[in-house]
């Protein structure tokens, strides 16, 4: 009986490691991230761990051109994207992963920042 016992104890601790492993290899939260890493620059990352084949497209919403492309099948993939350079307008960051489409929609406008100092020209008095 403490024969059986301790190997159902050690099969249930085989089993708890097992599942741990498991999930550990699943990407954590959302297979595709978009982050901003500097004035007009975004880090794209996809998590591919089933290798379907991904396409990564920066498209002019206006008229659907594809400003930049990326296919690939790899297990993680993605692209740092400077957008400094395009005119402003609408613009979409465009992830597929197989039959799944991951849309990020980006609004570029240039701002002018207007400040004014007072500067005393006045001399003092003799």
């Amino acid at each position: 009986m403490k024969l059986l016992l301790q190997t159902a104890a050690l099969m249930s601790l085989l089993l708890i490691g097992t599942e741990r492993a498991a999930t550990a290899q699943e990407p954590a939260g959302q297979p595709v991230s978009l982050d901003q890493v500097a004035d007009c620059v975004y880090l794209v990352r996809v998590s591919n761990p089933a290798q379907v084949p991904g396409r990564l497209q920066l498209v002019r919403a206006t008229d659907g051109a594809v400003l930049y492309e990326q296919a690939s099948t790899a297990a993680a993939f993605g692209q740092k994207l400077n957008v400094s350079h395009l005119a402003d307008g609408r613009y979409a960051v465009v992830v597929k992963l197989g039959p799944a489409t991951h849309r990020f929609a980006l609004d570029l406008h240039t701002t002018q920042t207007r400040s004014a100092r007072l500067i005393s020209l006045a001399t003092p008095g003799r």
